[in-house]
């Protein structure tokens, strides 16, 4: 399945109902914001890959905190288990489907991963002299910031804007907006239809993901609580596969799973192909309005 994190347009909704005024904040815009509704006007090229725009906003940020003498230490964010694994979207959804009853012994040691990348943020973090600390996050913050004018915001969705930005309190009026845009409710009808063409009864994505997490969180738990005390015995999560762990009837039951899991993921695949993609529809319905609004 392609990751393409709904916050992203969101937020960029959140500023198109607000390019018009400053919001109810008592102030108007910052430069920074500004430069955030000025470009949300723009249409992102097809050829845009999202990781290479990620790298040259983290050289921004970097050089930004430079001229506040600070080194930046990396986004918060760890990678995506995707990009952990060095798969592609395309490539995820082929080997791994959803990711729902497929990763069950990648999980622990992703978290591990996670953690890891974690503490070692932190540790350099609590390295940085008394004065470096208390600048640092204020900088980081004002440098993220002007990112998003000069790169737009991030694919994963994760931005980041002052407490008091005007920006923040559109949001939750642009996802209501959007879920009653009925280019969107046109757009999941054509993917349903297109997902029963393959023998599937799905009116959305919930109906489609939900209960293949619901089956598989029983899995999830047994691989946890029985693999426990191989873990204690000294083994490690990163070694221990679910077939090491589970008994004949419970790996039989979860290959099953897995198969379902992997098939739906082929049909919504096949789909997204024919043009039938709710997330796209829900990005590009914000950039038509976007665009509509910065020509006004």
């Amino acid at each position: 399945m392609r990751a393409r994190s709904p916050l992203g347009p969101l937020v960029a909704a959140a500023l198109l109902v607000a390019a018009g005024c400053s919001g109810d904040t008592g102030r108007e815009f910052t430069a920074a914001e500004q430069a955030i509704v000025d470009r949300l006007g723009e249409t992102p090229s097809a050829e845009t890959d999202p990781a290479e725009t990620e790298a040259a906003r983290n050289e921004f940020v970097a050089e930004c905190m430079a001229e506040d003498d600070l080194e930046y230490l990396g986004p918060a964010e760890a990678l995506s288990m995707t990009e952990w694994l060095g798969l592609t979207d395309e490539q995820f959804a082929a080997e791994y489907g959803f990711g729902h009853s497929t990763t069950i012994d990648l999980s622990r040691a992703y978290e591990d991963f996670v953690y890891a990348t974690a503490e070692e943020q932190r540790a350099a973090f609590e390295a940085l002299p008394a004065d470096d600390r208390d600048r640092y996050r204020p900088s980081e913050l004002g440098c993220l910031e002007r990112s998003y004018g000069e790169f737009g915001f991030p694919a994963d969705g994760n931005v980041y804007l002052p407490n008091d930005s005007p920006i923040n309190e559109y949001i939750e009026q642009a996802s209501a907006a959007t879920a009653d845009d009925p280019r969107l409710a046109e757009a999941t009808e054509a993917w349903s239809n297109c997902m029963a063409e393959q023998g599937y009864d799905f009116a959305n994505r919930d109906d489609m993901g939900l209960p293949l997490q619901e089956e598989a969180q029983t899995f999830i738990e047994a691989y946890g609580t029985q693999g426990q005390p191989l873990i204690d015995a000294g083994q490690t999560w990163a070694d221990l596969r679910v077939a090491d762990v589970l008994d004949a009837d419970q790996t039989a039951a979860l290959e099953g799973l897995q198969q379902r899991e992997l098939a739906a993921s082929a049909a919504h695949e096949l789909c997204i192909d024919e043009g039938h993609d709710i997330e796209a529809t829900y990005a590009e319905v914000y950039d038509v309005r976007l665009a509509e609004l910065v020509r006004s």
